[in-house]
């Protein structure tokens, strides 16, 4: 009985708090929204950002126009033609674009000539007749990509390495035609055979799931949601450290004790209250995640398939979320000292744990740090289940984590209540 009046006791001052309501449901609603508006761009560098690039052609030749047609089949790469390689230079170092590629004059000549000198050597070791072997060697044409300093590494990255496999690809064809140049000598009756090596090898790109729903990769709705759902959950510890403070100060707490019987009740009460408080917490992000998310043109949340697992890692966080905040209301005498202390606590375990942003972009120092963190438990738990469709064996060593940590934080509760009742 007296867990259950405690539960309705709660529930009564939780009504008739209208600010803590907004903290708990309302707060946490419109942040994971603007989080996901903010984030979704950044989420998708690479679906949907188009990268302005200048192009200077000083060598007219068929070097230049390969290059020029294959990134003028990019989606993702728009050319901006140019002359002048000191005013290409001047507009990239300005940021006005991104990059710039700049061939020079003679590169495709250049090219021909070292291909020539290496098929010659090659037929000279091999002894056929009249093959010259000349080691004299040949200037380099030295393709140039420069890039704005505050361009994104992957964008650099992405960039250089296609230029490199345009020209990889273009020489390719050119050994082999120097090859059959080679090897027709005087029967120029036999036409030469052209060699596309683009249909050779096929690089497939795919998720490793067990889906195909392109919903089910991380991105803005799919990180923010799970991880501000649990900041907000670790956040009930304002209205139960408020409430539990309020109660000691004014009394009610020390008539409580002067009741015959175990203080466990009470305490069992306030936590499966606030348990289940966190619990519909959960419920409302989700429904957001699903219904809100994709009328803001924003991916709509993947769940996965394994609700037992989403139902039990909920849980477990939730208790962990209920007992960290039972101990900072029994552990702090005054609501400044607990409110002020519980914020920033559990600030500082959101960014460790990714909430802010992913734990594989932190520094490797915070990436092992991330890992004592109740919230990183709870988010790889979500990110297993959600991403990669994982079972619930899988979730399992995080969700005991969070059962343990729960446990803990509880049980010094209860102990520390217990010790200043008798004192």
């Amino acid at each position: 009985m007296k867990i259950i009046a405690t539960i309705r006791k709660e529930s009564l001052l939780l009504i008739r708090d209208p600010g803590g309501m907004a903290l708990i449901f309302l707060m946490p609603l419109g942040l994971v929204i603007v989080m996901a508006l903010i984030q979704d761009a950044p989420f998708r560098d690479y679906q949907e950002t188009k990268l302005e690039v200048v192009f200077v052609d000083n060598d007219k030749d068929s070097l230049g126009k390969k290059i020029q047609n294959v990134f003028l089949q990019s989606p993702n790469i728009e050319f901006v033609q140019e002359s002048d390689s000191n005013k290409a230079r001047s507009v990239v170092r300005s940021g006005k674009y991104k990059a710039a590629i700049i061939i020079p004059a003679g590169a495709s000549e250049s090219l021909r000539k070292k291909n020539k000198q290496l098929i010659a050597r090659i037929f000279a070791n091999l002894g056929y007749p009249g093959a010259s072997n000349d080691s004299t060697e040949l200037p380099t044409a030295n393709i140039l990509v420069l890039f704005d300093p505050a361009i994104k590494i992957n964008y650099k990255q992405a960039l250089a390495s296609a230029v490199e496999k345009v020209i990889a690809n273009v020489e390719s064809e050119w050994i082999v035609d120097q090859l059959q140049n080679q090897l027709r000598g005087n029967n120029s009756s036999k036409e030469k055979m052209k060699v596309d090596f683009s249909g050779v090898i096929n690089v497939q790109q795919q998720y490793a799931s067990k889906h195909t729903n392109e919903n089910m990769v991380l991105n803005s709705v799919q990180h923010n949601v799970p991880a501000w759902t649990m900041f907000a959950m670790f956040f009930i510890l304002f209205p139960l450290a408020g409430n539990f403070i309020k109660e000691r100060e004014e009394g009610s707490m020390l008539r409580l004790r002067l009741i015959s019987g175990s203080q466990f009740p009470v305490m069992a009460g306030k936590f499966l209250f606030y348990f289940g408080i966190c619990l519909l917490q959960f419920m409302l992000m989700i429904l957001v995640g699903i219904f809100i998310m994709p009328l803001l043109n924003l991916p709509q949340l993947g769940l996965g398939n394994n609700i037992i697992g989403i139902l039990l890692t909920a849980c477990s966080v939730a208790m962990a979320a209920t007992g960290y905040g039972l101990l900072i209301a029994v552990f702090f005498r005054t609501p400044q000292q607990a409110l002020s202390f519980g914020s920033i606590s559990v600030v500082i375990l959101a960014a460790l744990g990714g909430v802010w942003v992913p734990v594989y972009v932190m520094p490797e120092m915070l990436q092992g740090i991330s890992r004592f963190s109740p919230l990183n438990w709870g988010l790889e738990s979500f990110n297993n289940l959600f991403l990669r469709d994982a079972s619930t064996l899988t979730i399992l060593p995080d969700v005991l984590k969070l059962i343990v940590f729960a446990m803990i934080t509880l049980s010094i509760s209860i102990f520390i209540h217990k010790s200043r009742t008798i004192s």
